[in-house]
């Protein structure tokens, strides 16, 4: 079985390329020409590549420049299960090429008040993924789903690069909410989780809008609550981001009312008047 991880590369001899391989749970020395030594003398973080908990690949990729302390405190954050999501996360972060989108979605990944609690938030009280951690794994999949949707209609890789992040960011909000904040749900907040968003994100944000402006308000106007009944929005980001949103939560529906039932079980209820249906597993051999 193959995961993706983190790890932070870093020289123990680089005179005999000898370099540490060091991922939360694991240290690995590994013997490699082909690592960033002259780029990233004093180590840098990168995805790879485990299989039956033993390195087989350590990923050429774009480098996000981090202090080794921001790299430790992620590995700390992540929950059991969260290894290979974490990894494919900084994977696609590291690959962005638009430099001030790269700058914004790292910068977030480095703030400890929003990650902190990113990884272990539930994305609802009752309804899709409320479980802990499922807010991470919820947002994990809309943006790995509206950057492969936006990849697939052609769009241009900016779109493409900005569908991941808002993807990833259209939830953050709810790191606020009451039924994240304490067992006694005393602390937090009860309302709409896209104007907490901009809560969360502010101050990122207003770096963005001195930055990029354009930038910014495709960002923002995905972040954005949708208002009245109206389906026209103007960046189609919007659109691919909202509907690997309703795709997440309805699998994850559907996932939760047949939970471990049989196959063969065709239809299940997840509450009063919510029926899923399915295929099931049988099909017709050809051979």
């Amino acid at each position: 079985m193959k995961d993706v991880d983190l790890a932070w590369i870093s020289p123990l001899a680089p005179d005999n390329n000898l370099w540490s391989v060091q991922t939360r749970d694991q240290q690995f020395y590994h013997e490699s020409r082909h690592l960033k030594v002259t780029q990233y003398p004093d180590g840098y973080l990168a995805a790879i590549e485990l299989r039956n908990n033993n390195l087989t690949k350590v990923s050429e990729l774009e480098v996000i420049q981090l202090p080794q302390e921001v790299v430790r405190t992620n590995f700390a954050w992540r929950l059991q299960g969260q290894l290979s999501p974490q990894g494919v996360l900084w994977h696609h972060s590291a690959l962005i090429r638009d430099p001030i989108l790269k700058e914004f979605i790292t910068n977030i990944l480095s703030d400890a008040k929003i990650m902190h609690s990113f990884y272990s938030a539930r994305a609802s009280q009752d309804f899709h993924h409320n479980e802990k951690g499922g807010l991470f794994a919820h947002s994990l999949e809309v943006s790995l789903t509206a950057m492969y949707l936006a990849k697939t209609h052609d769009l241009e890789q900016r779109e493409v690069e900005c569908a991941f992040v808002c993807g990833l960011l259209h939830d953050i909000g709810k790191i606020m909410m009451f039924y994240n904040t304490d067992n006694n749900q005393q602390k937090g907040v009860n309302g709409q989780h896209e104007a907490f968003s901009f809560m969360v994100l502010a101050e990122h944000l207003d770096t963005l809008k001195n930055q990029d402006k354009v930038l910014f308000e495709a960002i923002s106007a995905t972040l954005s609550a949708r208002t009245g009944h109206t389906k026209h929005n103007d960046y189609v980001i919007e659109t691919i981001v909202r509907a690997a949103d309703r795709v997440s939560a309805e699998v994850n529906h559907s996932m939760m009312a047949f939970g471990d039932q049989s196959s063969v079980i065709l239809r299940a209820r997840l509450k009063p008047g919510k029926q899923y249906k399915r295929l099931g597993a049988e099909y017709i051999s050809t051979s």
